[in-house]
């Protein structure tokens, strides 16, 4: 029974750091790694948390895994995220933590977007992907947005734009 109140307690508390830009439903509908990874780049892009400790406890409070695999730097006053460009195709596989969820699937398409693959290519490879396209795409469209508006790279928030833009404009036949 303990654990069960400690459980409530926990998922208020997460319920509360919905991170500025994005939606309660957007935050509700996701978990763990991708909670963790969204709130900490609301962080950075805000106050420029860089204490490792920040996120240690922010991992431990979303119940990551394994937070190191989204970490560009675990120095003690220089921590930070991996940036968009920065994750490899092995952390982005469906073996991994974050590679199956929706923010992998928006990397990914963020990713080959700034290689220069034509927007209406990777709405098809996202729609092919993600059997639950349709349903997700508010969340999508979301997750990208708030990208658009906290990657501290112009050219990412530019490729986050564009993406938004499409799956807002998506027509569906």
């Amino acid at each position: 029974m303990v654990d069960e109140i400690v459980q409530q307690a926990a998922e208020a508390a997460n319920s509360l750091l919905v991170p500025e830009g994005l939606q309660r439903e957007s935050w509700q509908a996701i978990r763990g790694i991708q909670r963790f990874y969204l709130r900490m780049m609301d962080m950075e892009s805000g106050t420029g948390a860089s204490k490792l400790d920040n996120y240690q406890n922010f991992a431990k409070a979303f119940r990551v895994g394994d937070y190191t695999s989204v970490m560009a730097s675990m120095t003690t006053n220089k921590a930070r995220l991996k940036t968009v460009r920065e994750f490899a195709s092995r952390d982005l596989s469906d073996s991994t933590e974050s590679g199956p969820t929706p923010l992998g699937r928006v990397v990914i398409a963020l990713q080959q977007l700034l290689a220069e693959t034509a927007p209406q290519v990777v709405i098809n490879q996202m729609q092919e992907e993600l059997p639950d396209f349709l349903d997700s795409r508010p969340l999508l469209m979301d997750l990208t947005h708030f990208i658009s508006n906290k990657a501290l790279d112009q050219e990412v928030r530019d490729a986050a734009e564009i993406l938004a833009g499409r799956l807002r404009n998506l027509r569906l036949a």
